[in-house]
């Protein structure tokens, strides 16, 4: 906003939404507004670093299309483990089914260790209305943070086969999903434009445990014909250690904070005093008014008078248990000897681990992307020949937690409304060592879109379109 004279008018062509998210109602020329402006990027970064010099903004503002020109901030993660598992194999009969048995343990043991270069803020400037700026400082030292955990695995496996055709399994065990290898980087990171709201940074967590699952599945199995059968399953999973993503808020020694300090206050009551309204820009003014401003405009935080800026920063800990449990059925039928077919299956799945859209704070343990799916399929095998046809289904799903339009202490949910796609494939051997393949995904243009607390507040839309592949395997 302070350089609007770097971007020209001319630099921008108008441009019209007519083909633009045109399989969506109210899309395309219907878009409100139904125009938008497209600019030459490499232009856009030319009058940037012209402008936007050291000489005029200094070292710790100027423009660069360096991404560690002002932040040099490295780090790793080494994880080191050592495991021993033992696993047995029992065949029995009870009366007259065969029933194999299967017992296994595992133990891992795991040490991280993560050094990292830690860069500190030490100083917020407020240098408009609407934009904060960060200077921070490189530590010299290398900074490290380890963490370790171990765990025992046991699992149990029974195959009972009632008869020929009708087989029931049963199975009870333990497993571990690690922390991904980001969340469990040392070091701390802090935004370098820390508006209202946004006081944002990242913290990692080299103690993270790993997911502990103890599952439940029972599956029931009959084979009625070559090649059919029909299979439903049961599961049940209950998860200790569960990861979550949580806000800790920190203070830096001699990091203040010109928001709610005492001229932020002092410049609200002469506004009101006025009769007028209190916004960000006006109190901006204001305090420029007062002389507040530094040399270029700027408004530093006074150590004596501001209070020390709260950083909110997103960081992974352990919490609590949660279980997610459900089943599966799938059948799968051939037609005689005809080489055609179909097959279904579909999930449905429920847990404690739900969103609560009524809920407006951060710390809800929800697992992103539990949803309700289903798959049919037509098809036609022979030696030569394969054709598949194939319909996905799933119901919407949360996708994760946190907009643009969240702060730290609400961090509200994004959802994935439900999607269906038609897909086909074709593959033809033309000999042994030749097969020529044709295939169709999303037939049906599907499209998606996305949505936040609520179906109507409208978050995103996507579309793609038909896409075709043509080609063929040789072997050699």
């Amino acid at each position: 906003p302070s350089y609007v004279e770097i971007f020209p008018d001319e630099m921008f062509v108008l441009q019209d939404t007519s083909d633009l998210l045109d399989q969506f109602e109210g899309g395309g020329s219907a878009l409100a507004p139904n125009y938008y402006y497209t600019f030459n990027f490499d232009e856009a970064i030319s009058r940037q670093l012209a402008v936007l010099n050291l000489d005029l903004l200094g070292e710790s503002n100027y423009y660069t299309t360096d991404p560690y020109a002002l932040q040099n901030q490295s780090s790793s993660v080494e994880e080191t483990t050592q495991s021993v598992y033992l696993q047995t194999e029992w065949d029995f009969e009870l009366g007259d089914m065969p029933l194999i048995f299967n017992f296994g343990v595992r133990y891992e043991s795991t040490e991280i260790e993560s050094p990292f270069e830690l860069i500190l803020p030490v100083q917020v400037n407020w240098v408009t209305p609407s934009e904060w700026i960060t200077t921070f400082e490189v530590q010299e030292d290398t900074q490290f943070s380890e963490g370790s955990y171990e765990v025992i695995l046991p699992m149990f496996d029974f195959k009972l086969e009632v008869t020929d055709d009708f087989i029931t399994r049963f199975s009870l065990g333990q497993t571990m999903t690690r922390p991904n290898v980001g969340d469990i980087i040392g070091g701390e990171n802090y935004t370098g434009s820390p508006k209202i709201g946004s006081r944002t940074g990242g913290l990692g967590n080299t103690n993270l445990k790993p997911y502990l699952s103890t599952n439940l599945d029972i599956s029931f199995e009959y084979y009625y014909g070559e090649g059919s059968s029909i299979a439903l399953g049961l599961f049940a999973k209950e998860v200790d250690d569960w990861i979550a993503s949580a806000v800790v808020d920190v203070e830096l020694e001699g990091v203040h904070d010109v928001y709610l300090g005492e001229r932020w206050f002092q410049a609200i009551s002469q506004i009101e005093q006025r009769g007028e309204i209190a916004s960000t820009t006006a109190i901006f003014q204001q305090l420029l008014v007062n002389g507040e401003g530094v040399v270029d405009g700027e408004i530093v935080a006074d150590p004596a008078t501001d209070p020390l800026l709260v950083w909110g920063l997103d960081t992974k800990l352990n919490v609590d248990t949660r279980s997610v449990h459900g089943l599966e059925f799938a059948i799968q039928h051939l037609f005689g000897d005809s080489g055609f077919g179909v097959a279904t299956n579909f999930t449905l799945v429920d847990g404690d681990v739900d969103y609560d859209p009524e809920v407006t704070t951060n710390d809800q343990k929800v697992l992103e992307g539990i949803s309700n799916s289903a798959n049919f399929q037509a098809f036609y095998e022979d030696d030569d020949l394969s054709v598949k046809a194939t319909y996905s289904w799933r119901d919407s799903y949360l996708i994760g937690v946190g907009q643009s339009q969240g702060t730290t202490a609400d961090a509200p949910p994004q959802y994935a409304r439900e999607f269906g796609q038609l897909d086909l494939s074709i593959n033809y051997n033309v000999s042994e060592n030749i097969t020529v393949f044709f295939e169709g995904v999303n037939l049906n243009n599907e499209t998606e879109s996305g949505y936040g607390r609520y179906e109507e507040q409208f978050l995103f839309a996507r579309q793609y379109g038909t896409r075709y592949a043509l080609g063929g395997r040789i072997k050699f």
